[in-house]
């Protein structure tokens, strides 16, 4: 029978966070599928998980004996590492832990209830309007049932903590009564199942306390119920709330986190703002994610910046049905209503002026980037997408598909396709999930991709999906022209004798993507009309006896592509579509304003590669 335990220290503290972590990514699938609230977009688990992998990376790398040292370095952990609104308030919640107990080498029962009231100040003044029958609910609950029985500084934390996580599970149970949304999905708030199970995790990891019931597996029969309440409530739910769940961290001195909550709530809903005078996680619903961005760089420097489309994630959520899904990074070029159309997920490239960095159409539009560039004394670069995006991305939408086919850009223009395979050897279910190389850029990528995700959506077997995305690789061809090679110059994409050739010759080049390679297909003379050039080169490709789909992508010169668009469907009026969209930061960087380029796919119907029963 073990004695008395009136103290933690951190030798205690710290296997019990990690054990609480541990019993969160366990149930990482369960919180996405009752995630009805605040939007039903099923990531509440993927976001926990990423943020108290933080969390356990961090303590995995202390030895300190110190309480609050521990607690400290888990609370800049979380803020770091935390996504989504359930990350974000777990962040504060852990930073109130660690401001009450800033320096204690342990703590009592009477330090650990005035230790979770603050972590509960915290956890409802990080939200703009706090709301009961959430994560907040459950933390209440845990902090007013420590208050109650551990007043003492000597009473004995054996006795007091399973108290308290049986008042925390009551009242999680009750949050499926508290808010319309979640009564009728039959489900309990996924944040506050979320938090009962990493108390849950570190109370039964407290030496002589005896395991309780886990609740990784539990309550799989609400499943469905919430799934049928994202599919009936996902549109009036989201009304006005802001599609993407925009995320960063600003580090200053002395923030003024009221005035920036003030100017923050403007921009949006479900508005979190964690942390300190120092450092501060911002998490908002906007529809407008560079605008938070750019007023949160007035007040320090900002980093992590991250905007997840909830329209997408609740698409997710509710294709019960679909077997494969198809993410690719922001190098495609796509016309919008067709990702919504086609369900493509998409993870963003990052742009960078020397130290100030986007994220690729989310933080800086292919419009305002050719402004940045006609105006800024830095050239730009860009790089691949950030490996938490990637994997975060890759965990979220295997858990909702069984299925994931990431298209990248081309291998030789980019690091984004071994990124992509790192990213995808390191998730969850790496054999759910197909890295492929697009061999194209900009427009190329985007037809393949639109054409990848019509074979998902006709639900075809996945073999035959991928055999279709490869045919597609192989007869997918495009052909572009710049308007001034200095930019291909200045960022390194042209040999010096080539640059030397170009600044000496009055000509420019007709480049042309396919095979994974990029070439040159001819010369147009320097100032002359792209359009001629590009539609000749296409129409010498393509064979007429086949069915083509078409694809168009300008930097800044609309008009140019309008009648490239004109000429094309007047010399092939049997296209299949023809679309026509700006080109993107990826290509722009190296091919500058006034760029023009058309792409090419070879289209057989998904339908016409079904098997036969």
């Amino acid at each position: 029978m073990p004695g008395r335990l009136t103290r933690i220290d951190g030798r205690l503290l710290r296997p019990a966070l990690r054990a609480g972590s541990a019993r969160v990514l366990a149930a990482t699938g369960l919180l996405n599928r009752i995630n009805v609230y605040p939007v039903p977009d099923g990531d509440t688990g993927t976001n926990l998980a990423v943020t108290l992998s933080a969390v356990d990376q961090a303590l995995a790398g202390s030895a300190s004996c110190n309480a609050g040292e521990v607690l400290a370095r888990a609370a800049d952990a979380a803020l770091d590492g935390a996504r989504g609104n359930s990350g974000a308030i777990m962040a504060a919640f852990l930073q109130g832990l660690a401001d009450a107990v800033a320096g204690q080498r342990c703590i009592d029962a009477a330090q650990l209830a005035a230790a979770f009231a603050n972590a509960d100040r915290y956890a409802r003044g990080a939200l703009e309007a706090p709301e009961e029958g959430t994560i907040l609910t459950a933390i209440s609950a845990a902090a007013r049932a420590l208050a109650e029985a551990g007043g003492e500084p000597r009473a004995d934390l054996r006795a007091i903590l399973p108290l308290a996580l049986a008042a925390t599970r009551a009242a999680v149970a009750h949050t499926v009564e508290m808010l319309p949304v979640l009564r009728r999905a039959a489900v309990e708030d996924a944040g506050a199942r979320g938090f009962l199970l990493l108390f849950e995790g570190a109370v039964e990891a407290t030496p002589g306390l005896p395991p309780g019931e886990s609740l990784a597996d539990a309550g799989n029969a609400t499943g469905c119920a919430a799934q049928d309440a994202l599919h009936a409530s996902w549109p009036a739910e989201a009304a006005g709330a802001g599609r993407y769940c925009t995320e960063c961290v600003i580090s200053g001195t002395g923030i003024d986190r009221q005035r920036l909550r003030e100017a923050l709530a403007a921009l949006g809903h479900s508005l979190v703002v964690a942390g300190n005078r120092d450092k501060l996680r911002i998490h908002i619903h906007s529809d407008t994610p560079a605008a938070v961005f750019a007023l949160a760089a007035g007040y320090g420097l900002v980093a992590q910046q991250k905007a997840d489309d909830m329209d997408r994630q609740a698409q997710a959520c509710s294709e019960r049905h679909q077997e494969a899904v198809v993410l690719t990074d922001t190098g495609a070029d796509l016309p919008g209503e067709i990702c919504d159309e086609l369900g493509i997920h998409t993870v963003p490239l990052r742009l960078h002026f020397g130290e100030r960095s986007f994220l690729d159409r989310l933080g800086m539009t292919p419009a305002e980037f050719l402004r940045e560039v006609a105006t800024s004394n830095v050239h730009p670069k860009t790089s691949q997408p950030a490996p938490g995006d990637l994997r975060r991305s890759y965990d979220f939408l295997a858990s909702h598909y069984g299925h994931v086919i990431s298209l990248t850009l081309l291998g030789r223009a980019s690091g984004t396709l071994q990124a992509s395979r790192a990213a995808a050897q390191r998730s969850r279910d790496p054999q759910r999930i197909t890295v492929i190389d697009s061999h194209s850029i900009s427009v190329g990528q985007g037809l393949i991709a639109m054409y990848a995700a019509e074979c998902a959506r006709a639900e075809l077997p996945l073999p035959v999906i991928l055999s279709a995305v490869q045919r597609a690789i192989a007869t997918t061809c495009l052909w572009a022209t710049v308007a001034d090679l200095d930019y291909a110059i200045r960022g390194g994409r042209l040999p010096r004798l080539a640059a030397w050739l170009a600044a000496i010759l009055p000509v420019l080049p007709v480049l042309r993507v396919g095979g994974g390679r990029i070439g040159i297909a001819g010369l147009i003379r320097r100032g002359g009309d792209p359009v001629p050039a590009l539609l000749r080169q296409l129409l010498r490709h393509a064979d007429r006896s086949r069915r083509y789909r078409f694809a168009i992508a300008h930097a800044g010169c609309p008009e140019r592509a309008a009648r490239l668009r004109d000429a094309l469907a007047a010399a092939w009026p049997q296209a299949d579509a023809i679309y026509l969209v700006e080109l993107g930061a990826a290509a722009s960087v190296h091919a500058g304003p006034g760029a023009l380029g058309i792409a090419a796919l070879e289209y057989q119907p998904p339908e016409a590669l079904r098997p036969l029963a």
